[in-house]
């Protein structure tokens, strides 16, 4: 199974990418804690893309692809911001993470959430592939 959605780089998209994944969840049958996780792992990175990855106004299109196959979820974000490779984003421990203002934790969550990530970049895109195993299904 394999669902592809194309959004604007603007953070208006948020409700939409809820709204697909809602869907893509119950059809799928993803148990709602991990559909959870599945949410917050897109919903950070297509934010961070939005934040930082371009230096102008204009409208880019973000492409997501889902797959499923037996119990993994394969998520890949496409984007074609500057170069930027989560998978060595590797932030120093705070001894207080309560400490934290609001933004800073996204990609410790994406980590944390994920099984593995593979970062590449090819044609002045970025290609950011996570896999998720389903563990409660």
């Amino acid at each position: 199974m394999e669902s592809l959605y194309h959004y604007r780089s603007d953070v208006q998209e948020i409700p939409q990418i809820r709204k697909d994944l809602s869907k893509l969840g119950s059809s799928w049958k993803i148990p709602d804690s991990e559909k959870r996780q599945i949410g917050v792992i897109i919903e950070e990175l297509f934010s961070n893309i939005i934040r930082f990855a371009y230096s102008d106004s204009d409208e880019h299109i973000i492409a997501v692809r889902i797959s499923m196959r037996d119990r993994e979820i394969t998520i890949q974000i496409v984007d074609d911001g500057a170069p930027f490779n989560p998978v060595e984003f590797n932030p120093t421990p705070d001894p207080e993470p309560a400490s934290y203002d609001s933004g800073g934790m996204g990609l410790v969550l994406v980590k944390t959430f994920s099984d593995s990530l593979v970062y590449s970049r090819k044609d002045r895109k970025n290609f950011l592939e996570i896999t998720k195993i389903l563990r409660s299904k």
